[in-house]
């Protein structure tokens, strides 16, 4: 590149540093942006195997359309296009009827009551009705803006005109399962409920309440983009260039340069030096603070928490498939919505074998005679996924890292679709696109272990302690260098938060003008007084 002066310099070019990207071109600032893989996306990543499309890592799209940046930038105008499944999940079962999940909560209701009973759907209604008006009013308004200090936001929701705030501080701090006792749900709806959080490896017993109903409530309101995932990061791709940014792949980052103790440019591997008022990065902790400065270029604390940072024991295993026809389930002929889920939970008992299988997975052994996993099949609902008459599979499970995954990936793919066809029947596998966890660590830089996350969901690396204290609001200690990644609160998941926070910090920062309202999510939490002006 002949151009090594910019305002900005976004070290990867993954959703966020994308996002943050689009929004500082747009308030005028020079940016570059810096790519180590060879095409941009991150997680947004789609390719075309034997005719078929698979999305090998992001698929199930939480915020969507709620994202600013989809109708910040028209990305719709862009091509981005979601598709809603109105079935949303099924859990298919041999010993009884399938458990399902639709997006408009009364058919669940309903579906509920007619199965298995109407105290159950009471409780399903009344636990969905929560966590729906925790969502709205303050989970996703709290995802687009810098995290504040836990005791502010608890004053700040207690003291709040609008009681959801008082009754949300109630609950933030249990675990799932606390928070499904408290409901009163049984099996095998509490097991669908708490499938719909653990399937990401977090766990059941984490304080992590405040990230639980987020979670269901979304996984149940989630969508697929039209042609694949890789699309709305090509949008948000072009929306970065045609506004004069820059971006550049194959161009991984060697060291962040300092002058007088303040940021002012990175090293490529290849030796270039790019310079810059200040520099983003969006990648994990341990590459900002042990890989781009020395030691003794930075504080003390931000070496030992980047030592400290944990990845994941349980990651993903995946086979992405070219099917000759689209599964049909047990249990389809009496109820043939099961045919039509998002995702489809096979193998997944009642609550305990939930917590069996993931205290398994914690002590490092591999399910082999009772998998539990989830598959997808795009192309029931987006056709351009593969040929006519075929269909495009999906099948993702939780193993723990450790294992010599190339020794034993296919055997395990095997293992896998034999589970697939024990509740299918009919499925027929043409071809088969193996996805061990390895693979996507050696893929994509930031998620070590395969860590999709960038890190572990725990207390400790969550909310105001992402990636730590000193760092989950942008700015770091750092003069000049900033953080605003997966890594980062609020988290991954390709829900665009890191990145947009990212933007408005660096907007103000450099004295940039900001030319985009605040999303109206947050506008309703600060008029309602769960947020403070």
């Amino acid at each position: 590149m002949k151009k090594t002066q910019f305002d900005v310099v976004i070290i990867g070019a993954g959703p966020n540093g994308l996002i943050c990207a689009a929004y500082l071109t747009r308030a005028g600032l020079d940016v570059c942006v810096l790519e180590a893989r060879h095409e941009t996306g991150g997680g947004l990543d789609t390719l075309e195997f034997a005719g078929f499309k698979h999305n090998p890592h992001a698929v199930y799209h939480m915020m969507a359309e709620i994202m600013p940046v989809y109708s910040d930038f028209n990305l719709r105008e862009r091509g981005v296009r979601f598709i809603y499944p109105e079935v949303q999940a099924a859990y298919v079962r041999q010993d009884g009827p399938p458990l399902l999940f639709y997006r408009d909560t009364a058919r669940t209701v309903a579906h509920v009551a007619k199965h298995f009973g109407a105290d159950q759907a009471a409780k399903f209604e009344a636990m969905m009705a929560d966590f729906k008006e925790w969502s709205d009013k303050i989970l996703i308004p709290y995802t687009y803006v810098p995290a504040i200090p836990p005791i502010e936001m608890v004053q700040q929701l207690d003291n709040a005109g609008d009681d959801a705030g008082r009754r949300f501080n109630e609950v933030a701090e249990l675990t799932p399962l606390e928070m499904l006792e408290r409901y009163g749900l049984s099996d095998p709806l509490k097991a669908g409920v708490l499938n719909l959080f653990t399937m990401w490896g977090m766990s059941p017993y984490e304080a992590l309440g405040y990230l639980f109903p987020l979670y269901v409530y979304r996984m149940t309101n989630a969508a697929l983009v039209c042609g694949g995932s890789h699309r709305l990061s090509s949008a948000i791709h072009k929306v970065v260039v045609g506004q004069g940014g820059t971006i550049v792949d194959s161009a991984p980052v060697a060291k962040v340069l300092t002058k007088d103790g303040k940021a002012c440019g990175v090293l490529l591997e290849d030796g270039t030096e790019i310079f810059a008022k200040a520099v983003a990065s969006t990648v994990d902790p341990q590459q900002n603070f042990l890989k781009f400065f020395e030691a003794d270029e930075i504080p003390e604390d931000l070496v030992n928490a980047a030592k400290r940072w944990e990845w994941e024991k349980i990651t993903l295993f995946g086979a992405h498939l070219a099917l000759a026809a689209p599964p049909e389930y047990i249990g389809s002929d009496s109820n043939p919505d099961v045919n039509r889920a998002f995702i489809t939970h096979l193998g997944v008992g009642d609550t305990q074998s939930i917590l069996d299988h993931l205290d398994e997975l914690e002590a490092g052994k591999l399910p082999k005679d009772h998998i539990m996993g989830h598959a997808t099949v795009s192309s029931i609902f987006d056709p351009i996924m593969a040929p006519p008459g075929h269909a495009a599979g999906r099948w993702e499970c939780l193993v723990p890292y450790e294992a010599d995954w190339e020794k034993i990936k296919w055997e395990y793919a095997d293992a896998c679709i034999a589970q697939w066809k024990k509740f299918a029947p009919n499925l027929e596998v043409l071809n088969k696109l193996v996805y061990p966890p390895t693979y996507i660590e050696a893929k994509i830089r930031n998620m070590v272990r395969g860590s999709i996350k960038q890190g572990a969901y725990v207390p400790l690396q969550m909310g105001y302690f992402r990636p730590n204290d000193s760092c989950s609001g942008v700015w770091t200690p750092i003069e000049n260098f900033f953080v605003c990644g997966a890594s980062v609160y609020p988290g991954g998941m390709i829900i665009g938060g890191p990145g947009y926070i990212g933007a408005n910090v660096l907007c103000a920062e450099l004295n940039a003008k900001k030319n985009w309202d605040d999303p109206p999510q947050v506008k309703a939490a600060k008029a309602a007084g769960l947020m403070a002006e």
